[in-house]
């Protein structure tokens, strides 16, 4: 492998790696994955870790025993902070806020940090399930400003070394179909 072709997969490399830690996923994390009564809730968080400040929590709601995920369910989720004040959030989660037709998701901000008891309540018809778990909330902390900006050059670096290769190519096939 020629020392210019080394450095371009080297480059590219490196831009993946530094674009990907703003590549968000479908649901989330998985946090916990619960029987409530005749379903079964699957809960999702974003970001992770989690903050204080915006966050998305994400909700699939299956049958027990059965294929599918359930789609006309109403989700509830019941935040409520363990460790000190911070009172009690209720939050009605949405299709309409999820980033998948599948999911069931509310967006809201988390006012403090500690450890949070969040229940879940599905409701279906006359059927309803109850189940529960704990997610660590850590304090807002600052992105470092260079991690906003450095996406931006490495990409016109990358294009930049790109394009000029591709000169080069040209020119060297022009060369040789002379010959």
């Amino acid at each position: 492998m020629s020392a210019r072709r080394f450095q371009g997969t080297v480059l590219a490399g490196l831009l993946c790696l530094v674009c990907a830690r703003t590549a968000l996923a479908d649901g989330g994390r998985l946090r916990f994955r619960e029987p409530a009564g005749p379903f079964v809730v699957t809960l999702f968080t974003t970001p992770d870790p989690l903050t204080t400040g915006r966050a998305d929590f994400s909700v699939a709601v299956e049958r027990a025993g059965e294929p599918g995920l359930v789609q006309d369910a109403q989700v509830e989720l019941i935040l409520t902070r363990e460790n000190g004040p911070g009172g009690t959030l209720v939050l009605h989660a949405s299709h309409a806020a999820a980033t998948s037709r599948w999911l069931q998701a509310v967006n809201f901000s988390l006012p403090q940090a500690g450890l949070w008891r969040v229940a879940v309540r599905v409701r279906q018809g006359a059927e309803t399930g109850d189940c529960s778990g704990e997610v660590q909330v850590r304090g807002a902390r600052a992105q470092p400003w260079i991690w906003d900006v450095l996406p931006v050059p490495l990409a016109g670096l990358f294009l930049l070394v790109h394009q000029n290769r591709k000169r080069k190519y040209r020119r060297e096939r022009r060369r040789q179909a002379a010959v």
